[in-house]
């Protein structure tokens, strides 16, 4: 494991036990795309979006697919301020073993700061990022969070109240 470029999420995963499911699919970057091309419902993923602090620490914050981000939850869950995030670029996501339009909650960057929103648990069979923009990864939402021992849990996501037609 000494090149985390070589190390995806699936590895990291296979490496600690879990139980997943990988999935390949054509490139896509938009959730709603990997949810066509897998037959899944919105609701059934789990998308992670990724920053960078000015200490070129990684901020992973994973919610619902279907749900928007809460900034202010996420910088305060992760003891940082708001104007500390800035969007993780090609280059540190490569360090983590990712690339854009692949990106999990579980990397090989151990430094990584890992926040899921408060429903994920409950969520239970989810697809989310495989770590690349042409796989996704299937694994019961419970032991994605069991996987990043040191992630926080909060009231990240705004979920809406009615689902989003696609």
């Amino acid at each position: 494991m000494s090149d985390p470029e070589s190390v995806g999420p699936p590895e990291v995963l296979a490496a600690l036990g879990a139980s997943l499911r990988l999935h390949e699919h054509p490139d896509v970057a938009e959730v709603l795309d990997v949810c066509a091309a897998l037959g899944v419902p919105l609701e059934r993923t789990v998308k992670t979006l990724a920053f960078v602090t000015p200490e070129d620490r990684l901020v992973l914050a994973a919610l619902p697919g279907h749900a928007r981000l809460r900034y202010g939850a996420l910088a305060r869950a992760a003891g940082i301020r708001r104007t500390d995030l800035s969007p993780a670029g090609a280059g540190r996501l490569a360090r983590a073993g990712m690339r854009p339009g692949g990106v999990c909650p579980v990397s090989a960057d151990g430094a990584a700061v890992v926040v899921f929103d408060e429903t994920v648990g409950g969520l239970g069979r989810v697809h989310c990022g495989g770590g690349r923009p042409d796989s996704s990864i299937e694994i019961d939402a419970a032991e994605l969070i069991a996987a990043v021992p040191t992630a926080a849990t909060a009231p990240i996501a705004d979920i809406p109240t009615t689902a989003r037609a696609t």
